[in-house]
């Protein structure tokens, strides 16, 4: 990266707003065709089953989380409240998950994996193993970390600011 007189680096070619902005260096280009890109590849992979995508962030974040609210669901999936709910609806009417009340707060609901949603989340899972395997090719674990490390900087600071 090129430095300013004062030793910062510059970072107009990433700025909309400058006369050096260069759209191919824009990080979130990149960031929406590769969730484009990765959108749509797995709408085939689960083509011959009846969970749309959101349905998916919504079961793999469950499978590792266990139970949670809707609340924390809709923030791990970042999607807006009724968006989540309704697909939580849906799952559960699918058999999917569990709807309980929280014992501390009857006011929130928390979700459950049923063992019917953990079947469906491993047959995904082994469907999708040959396109997961592709989309890492050539990356080290080390270069998917540091990636990780960056998108969540950006997170921060976009939800921060």
């Amino acid at each position: 990266m090129k430095k300013t007189k004062s030793g910062i680096e510059d970072l107009s070619k990433f700025m909309p707003a400058s006369d050096e902005f260069e759209f191919r260096q824009f990080p979130f280009y990149w960031l929406m065709r590769v969730s484009n890109a990765y959108m749509i590849k797995m709408e085939k992979s689960r083509r011959n089953t009846s969970i749309n995508s959101m349905a998916w962030r919504i079961l793999l974040i469950l499978r590792e989380e266990g139970a949670l609210s809707v609340t924390d669901i809709a923030a791990h999936a970042v999607a807006k409240m009724p968006t989540i709910t309704k697909s939580i609806y849906k799952l559960q009417i699918d058999e999917l998950v569990e709807i309980k009340k929280c014992e501390k707060d009857g006011r929130v609901s928390i979700v459950v994996l049923t063992q019917t949603g953990q079947d469906a989340v491993s047959d995904i899972i082994n469907g999708t193993k040959k396109t997961y395997e592709h989309i890492y090719d050539d990356l080290s674990v080390d270069e998917i970390e540091q990636l990780n490390a960056t998108l969540k900087k950006l997170f921060l600071n976009i939800d921060t600011h």
